[in-house]
């Protein structure tokens, strides 16, 4: 048998659509639970984390504010809301209960897609968002602890922070944020062809 009667043997074969849909949602439905295991244990492990850097902020207030100028504490405050609101953003991707199963197919699916391009806004825009903020928040750290010193002094902490916050952030970009995003890709692919499935 030649090619093109290959080729016309397999375009005539029939289709069945119903175990093609199947197979997919079985795929989605695998591939969802392992993100959200995966974002479980993450969203867990920086929450303990960022509970446990507030109570040092707390001690560090409580024992150095004396001396300090009112940036001092502005600073504590400021950074201990900013990571208040990430843990928030950070729960709020995450789905904590099942979709009602007793809605239609369609509803059930976009649901599962609004999480996904919440889930993928954070990793894109948020993290930026929320590296500059950081940012602010130790230069008014800075400017509190260097005042009175040198030049250099004064001026080298910012530039160290500044390279390690947006050096990182960028790094990131480039490795585990681009390994998340083609993940997060594939997987809402596959619910928006699954969707469109069904509606065909």
């Amino acid at each position: 048998m030649d090619f093109e009667q290959l080729q016309q043997s397999w375009r005539s074969q029939p289709i069945d659509a119903a175990a093609d849909i199947a197979g997919i949602k079985n795929k989605v439905e695998n591939q969802w639970a392992k993100q959200q295991r995966s974002i479980m244990r993450s969203n867990t492990f920086t929450t303990i984390a960022f509970a446990a850097v507030l109570v040092n902020f707390g001690w560090v207030y409580s024992s150095f504010h004396k001396g300090h100028t009112i940036f001092f504490g502005g600073s504590l405050l400021f950074m201990t809301l900013l990571m208040l609101v990430y843990v928030w953003v950070l729960w709020k991707g995450y789905i904590l209960k099942k979709n009602d199963p007793s809605v239609s197919s369609d509803v059930y699916l976009s649901a599962y897609l609004d999480k996904l391009y919440w889930r993928r806004k954070t990793i894109t825009t948020f993290t930026w968002i929320y590296s500059v903020l950081l940012w602010l928040a130790f230069m008014f750290y800075c400017f509190d602890v260097t005042t009175g010193g040198s030049p250099a002094w004064r001026i080298l902490p910012p530039v160290i922070i500044s390279v390690y916050i947006f050096g990182m952030n960028w790094i990131l970009s480039k490795t585990t944020k681009k390994k998340q995003l083609k993940k997060l890709d594939e997987l809402i692919g596959d619910i928006r062809q699954l969707k469109d499935k069904m509606r065909a």
